[in-house]
């Protein structure tokens, strides 16, 4: 085979291993946040529940979605260790489809705007890099014992109270679900480097996690 007939077909299974990875990694959150967000916009639109019983509605939504999901051979949820490119790539299909569904939604039910604007909760960009951290470090340390499909829902159920706000700590269905909410009092400069903020912890959470991995190896019996 020539260098001229190989190299089409290199850069097209390129191209097919990056799409495929975008839908492996991105396919989740997709489907997982923009049906949380429905049962929120769905549940304020038609009712007023207390904020606590909408974020754990939500949260056992997205969480039983990413386990159906985490338990297919093919796919990937929650933060994992790809090349950083291709995970910006799939963050950004993530925001414009989390994005897009969120505005029809809205002209359809509501923004859920009733909820995610609570002033009740605390609004800290330090909650965004803790959280964001923790779950990218948890759902890390499991895959190394292929156990991400059941680490990752148990981690944003352990923190259901808050999770729904910042978008179950995922940096593009935050910036999808904000940009269609818009609360009072948080501009979109703000709202921004929340998600990079998120964006930049689980990065940390997982090379933390990478690195606890290589310096502590399973110890072989006997």
């Amino acid at each position: 085979m020539t260098e001229s007939q190989s190299g089409p077909r290199s850069r097209a299974n390129g191209e097919r291993s990056l799409w495929g990875l975008i839908r492996r990694t991105g396919e989740p959150p997709v489907v997982a946040g923009l049906a949380a967000h429905g049962a929120v916009v769905g549940l304020t639109a038609f009712s007023a529940p207390p904020p606590l019983l909408t974020a754990l509605v939500a949260t056992l939504v997205f969480a039983g979605i990413s386990l159906a999901y985490g338990r297919r051979t093919d796919t990937l949820v929650g933060p994992s260790p790809v090349r950083l490119p291709e995970s910006v790539v799939a963050d950004a299909v993530v925001l414009v489809i989390v994005g897009a569904g969120g505005w029809l939604i809205g002209r359809a039910l509501g923004t859920g705007a009733a909820y995610y604007c609570e002033p009740l909760v605390p609004w800290r960009i330090e909650i965004a890099l803790g959280g964001s951290f923790g779950v990218a470090y948890v759902t890390c340390m499991a895959r190394q014992r292929r156990r991400a499909w059941a680490a990752y829902p148990l981690a944003v159920l352990a923190l259901l109270w808050i999770a729904p706000f910042y978008g179950f700590f995922s940096a593009p269905l935050f910036l999808g679900v904000s940009m269609n909410t818009m609360c009072h009092g948080r501009p979109i400069v703000t709202v921004v480097l929340t998600a990079l903020g998120m964006r930049v912890g689980e990065q940390v959470g997982l090379a933390a996690a990478g690195w606890i991995s290589d310096a502590f190896p399973p110890r072989e019996n006997g």
